[in-house]
């Protein structure tokens, strides 16, 4: 079967379908990874994307359930160059093709990626359908209306409906999941934390009864700005806890202090992003997922710039000037990508245990 990308000036890209044979629409990124397409698929940062991997061949050690980072692909769709339809690893794992349509997901193969990531790359960021041969007109339509919809509600598709908890640690930790990933939790826990992830829409209320070490603001999909509603939360967390926010929840952090976050033309995505560590003096190479950046210029008074992205000189991290709030723009749990940035995880819990509830340097 065969199958089109087309954008809204009327590009189109054409290609052999792979998957389920079912249209999608959304956002169109591009990702540089070379590995950890699973990952990719089935981070919830890519909700409502469809993700447009550079690397020519994809699928070439297939999937297995422990690459996935939640309990199934959010990404809208995959568009790739050639897919492996049999793949090397041992034993017996499942090709990319089957697995896809296990999830009902629609992917697009032998497409020219590079000149689909130029066209990304001079346009920006970009809205599209991926279109079955056959599709009706008015199908097609409504995928087209839908789109707007679908990203400005992306954070409360993904979230969690119910509370959880993870691990056995002494550490009490929280997690506000905006569309965590597994490694985030699988870090904490490994670091002695027992983890509570409650769903995007718990008020101050719900944290408190919990009462825990500290809080982890989470990554997750969309502008930003479409979040006023948890703000008030995030507000509430800083003022009381340790507060670690990762991507999402860096940005998060940045509007409730009062700064202000922009769209950037083609976002940063894929596993090789450097960044400059202001402490340390360390270069980081970083695992990257985001189409918006901070302008920390209103709140500089209070915060200081921990990291720097080297390509753009975009913002990455910063850290309160006396209190324990550290943030990033990246994944410093990778999945995929390099674990440069592990380090953060222990600096963050190092402030957990410094200044939690309770502790000599708590802060109210």
């Amino acid at each position: 079967m065969l199958g089109r990308l087309i954008f809204s000036d009327g590009t189109r890209f054409e290609g052999e379908w792979v998957g389920e044979p079912v249209p999608a629409a959304g956002e169109v990124v591009f990702n540089t990874s070379m590995t950890g397409y699973q990952e990719i698929l089935t981070d919830p940062s890519y909700y409502g994307q469809l993700v447009v991997l550079t690397y020519p061949l994809i699928g070439n050690y297939g999937t297995y359930p422990e690459a996935a980072e939640s309990l199934f692909p959010w990404a809208s769709a995959v568009i790739c160059r050639e897919v492996c339809a049999h793949p090397s690893r041992r034993p017996d794992p499942e090709a990319l093709d089957p697995y896809l349509r296990r999830y009902r997901k629609p992917g697009l193969v032998g497409v020219d990626t590079r000149a689909l990531t130029r066209y990304l790359r001079e346009r920006g960021t970009s809205h599209a359908v991926l279109l079955p041969e056959g599709t009706d007109e008015g199908e097609a339509a409504a995928l087209w209306e839908g789109i707007g919809p679908m990203l400005r509600d992306s954070v409360w598709r993904v979230t969690t409906p119910a509370r959880y908890a993870v691990g056995t640690g002494s550490r009490r930790l929280v997690v506000l999941d905006y569309g965590v990933k597994n490694a985030i939790l699988r870090h904490l826990v490994e670091r002695g934390a027992t983890v509570t992830v409650l769903p995007a829409t718990s008020g101050p209320e719900d944290i408190d009864e919990l009462s825990p070490d500290g809080v982890v603001l989470s990554n997750g999909p969309g502008n930003p700005k479409d979040l006023g509603a948890v703000l008030p939360t995030v507000r509430h967390v800083l003022d009381h806890y340790p507060t670690f926010g990762i991507c999402l929840g860096h940005q998060l952090v940045a509007l409730a202090e009062g700064a202000e976050t922009y769209a950037l033309k083609f976002g940063h995505h894929g596993a090789n992003h450097p960044l400059y560590d202001h402490r340390t003096g360390r270069v980081l190479i970083t695992s990257q997922n985001h189409g918006y950046a901070v302008d920390p210029e209103a709140i500089l008074d209070r915060y200081t710039i921990r990291l720097t992205n080297l390509h753009d000189q975009t913002v990455e991290g910063l850290v309160h000037r006396e209190r324990p709030i550290l943030t990033v723009q990246h994944h410093p749990e990778a999945g995929p990508g390099p674990s440069d940035s592990l380090y953060l995880f222990d600096e963050f819990l190092a402030m957990v245990d410094a200044f939690g509830p309770g502790k000599e340097g708590a802060h109210a």
